[in-house]
């Protein structure tokens, strides 16, 4: 679907960008299944599925878009988006299992006319210490409980726009969906984003080791060289001088998130500490690497109506 302005037969649409192998899509989709109430779903998905899953009756509503083989977790949230009609668009990602009342929480914002909202990301009990490592690196500012309100970071994990907004910054997420670019030019614009603290979502996700440091190393390449397009050069040197403490800055931010909000989560975190610290170094020399490159800055969106 082309246009924001195109007939949509959807109050709203889900993207699923699946990543994680099949058995992780089809946890993730008898989640789903029971809570659409005709809500459109889209998997965009970089792998080959089963034929069983594809005639599966129950997901006989899914539409699965194939995308390149290499095509990365940005890149197949791009390619759903873009594929969708409803009138509000949902973001989750194949690890995750959304909660009880997923649904109604994004449906009941929209009603409230709140045009971007996302949920907590929980951890799935079943997790090694490297796991455990991998989600406090990516998803500790939103682990739950979550007071529901203005926030100002949502995670693209769990995350839900009203289709309106979204077109309007097009350029900024057409070819890759990066949840910082995509929101600094929504509120830059005038929107807020809010946090709703029943849309819950419980994330499995699982990588190599390889493939953890990898992609925290891209995760810091983009948020550099994001930031450094928002900033005065002048700051670039200072914030490359900096990166050395990004790893201890972060540990730090973890903890005390942990301390505030589970304690008794204290014991995963010591145990994933030296996995941790590592994820942490990877995404800091990402960050400075991101501050040394040079590339133009993205498309930003028409200004959000007043009122």
């Amino acid at each position: 679907m082309n246009s924001a302005d195109d007939k949509s037969n959807s109050a709203l649409s889900v993207v699923i960008a699946s990543f994680s192998g099949e058995v992780a899509l089809r946890r993730c989709l008898e989640s789903l299944m029971p809570q659409t109430r005709g809500a459109e779903v889209i998997v965009a998905f970089r792998s080959n599925l089963s034929a069983s899953l594809l005639t599966d009756d129950r997901f006989r509503d899914v539409r699965f878009v194939p995308a390149p083989a290499d095509a990365n977790v940005f890149q197949l949230r791009s390619l759903g988006v873009r594929e969708t009609r409803g009138a509000s668009i949902a973001l989750i990602e194949d690890h995750s299992i959304v909660g009880p009342g997923w649904v109604e929480s994004l449906m009941s914002a929209r009603a409230a006319g709140w045009t971007i909202c996302g949920g907590p990301i929980e951890n799935d009990s079943e997790s090694s210490a490297h796991d455990w490592a991998l989600y406090f690196a990516e998803y500790a500012r939103f682990m739950p409980p979550m007071q529901s309100g203005e926030v100002t970071i949502l995670s693209g994990a769990n995350i839900f726009y009203d289709r309106s907004a979204l077109w309007s910054c097009r350029s900024t997420w057409d070819a890759s969906f990066y949840e910082t670019d995509v929101n600094a030019a929504l509120v830059k614009a005038g929107h807020k984003l809010h946090m709703l603290a029943n849309a819950l979502v419980t994330s499995r996700l699982r990588m190599r080791l390889d493939e953890a440091l990898k992609h925290l190393f891209s995760g810091g390449v983009h948020f550099g060289n994001f930031r450094k397009s928002s900033s005065r050069s002048s700051a670039r040197w200072l914030w490359v001088i900096a990166s050395p403490a990004i790893p201890i800055t972060m540990l730090l931010r973890i903890v005390r998130i942990t301390a505030t909000r589970r304690r008794d989560r204290f014991v995963q975190l010591l145990r994933s500490l030296p996995y941790l610290l590592l994820l942490l170094c990877g995404w800091s020399l990402g960050e400075a690497a991101g501050y040394l490159r040079n590339s133009p800055r993205q498309g930003m969106p028409t200004p959000a109506p007043k009122g």
